[in-house]
């Protein structure tokens, strides 16, 4: 079969740009040097902030918004993408309770709540949508879901089996000993909910979402003990001999919002796979001859599940090579393990963060006009 196509999906530049706008510019750095290119370009992303707005521009969903309360209950106009019939919607967790609404109030991170995402979630239940996908990256929160799961329905006890009536945050987790999950579970009934993650991160342990996340939300290193302890308090009053969600690859994503969805039915899946899927990525691939994808930094997380690594590993079952374009490389050789060819960091001379993010677009273009050179020989 000819090969003769030239696929671009490349994940968001945080702070930058978005999938599409960086798509784009690759795009017309490659019509430049060849104006007859047949060049496809993805709208995607792997589960952090910013794949809502890549999927639902992709799968054509209107844009709408609902007022929810942030990390610190104050309100906030929160996005979301649905399909004109409804059915199904998207959103980032983090334009509910991400990490910018959290540092506007001082990174309290004993405070901070995941209620604006059980909000949003209830809302499209009543709204009739029947698939539900959640975009667990960029979060701001590390209360294990406990908010989000309230607002959904279910119901707390403490030691004496009365009910919690007092707002759920990591500061009062220990005082949970059991919960009623049924009136969740009901709302839910019927409802597909994805839960997209962008890191395998399990609930507990050095590598879990306390350890590993929590300090960048405003936990001083003397606090990580308690709120390990309470997390895992936390995650017994759902354990049983037969089910332990916190063992579950993603379930410590966004501070444990992936475990606490997951105990009313959610599905963990990885999000880069489920975008490419969703986009029919795959089927483009008998027919291209490059791929390029690209993303703010490329590091040793990249080759682990990471949209670049996804991308590769499919590539590399045909055969197609892969080009990673990035604004700052810090990968070692493990990443070309996963099928990427070659990464390259578009940079054309030293410069500061500010300037390299300013530049975005224009070196993007540069650099694809670049590499358009090589195409003619890649076959």
């Amino acid at each position: 079969m000819k090969r003769n196509k030239i696929v671009v999906a490349c994940d968001s530049f945080k702070g930058a740009c978005t999938s599409l706008e960086a798509g784009n510019a690759v795009l017309r750095g490659i019509l430049k040097r060849i104006p007859d290119a047949d060049v496809t370009v993805l709208s995607v992303g792997d589960g952090g902030e910013g794949t809502a707005f890549a999927l639902g521009t992709a799968l054509g969903f209107k844009k709408q918004h609902f007022c929810v309360p942030d990390t610190h209950g104050e309100p906030v106009l929160a996005e979301f993408y649905s399909s004109n019939d409804n059915a199904t919607a998207i959103f980032d967790m983090a334009s509910c309770s991400g990490i910018a609404l959290a540092k506007a109030h001082g990174l309290d991170i004993l405070h901070a709540s995941t209620a604006g995402v059980g909000q949003m979630i209830r809302h499209l239940a009543g709204l009739g949508t029947r698939e539900i996908i959640v975009c667990l990256g960029g979060s701001g929160t590390s209360d294990g879901g406990v908010g989000a799961i309230s607002e959904l329905g279910v119901r707390f006890f403490d030691c004496r089996g009365e009910l919690i009536t007092e707002r759920l945050c990591p500061k009062n987790l220990r005082l949970i000993h059991s919960a009623d999950l049924k009136p969740a579970m009901k709302l839910l009934d019927g409802i597909k909910l994805t839960l997209l993650y962008d890191s395998s991160v399990k609930l507990l342990g050095e590598c879990g979402a306390v350890m590993m996340y929590s300090r960048q939300k405003g936990a001083r290193e003397d606090m990580l003990p308690s709120l390990e302890a309470d997390m895992a308090h936390f995650s017994r009053v759902f354990t049983t001999p037969t089910a332990d969600f916190s063992e579950v690859s993603g379930s410590g994503t966004a501070g444990g919002l992936g475990f606490g969805l997951s105990v009313v039915g959610g599905e963990l899946t990885p999000g880069a796979d489920f975008v490419l899927d969703r986009l029919g990525f795959t089927d483009l691939l008998p027919t291209s001859t490059l791929v390029i994808t690209g993303e703010g930094k490329t590091d040793r997380q990249s080759s682990t599940g990471k949209l670049p690594s996804a991308i590769a590993k499919r590539a590399a079952e045909f055969g197609v090579p892969v080009i990673c374009l990035c604004g700052m490389n810090e990968a070692g050789e493990d990443v070309y393990d996963c099928g990427i060819t070659s990464v390259i960091q578009i940079g054309d001379k030293p410069m500061s963060l500010e300037e390299s993010m300013e530049r975005t677009l224009s070196l993007l273009e540069k650099c694809a006009y670049d590499i358009a050179g090589l195409i003619p020989h890649i076959n």
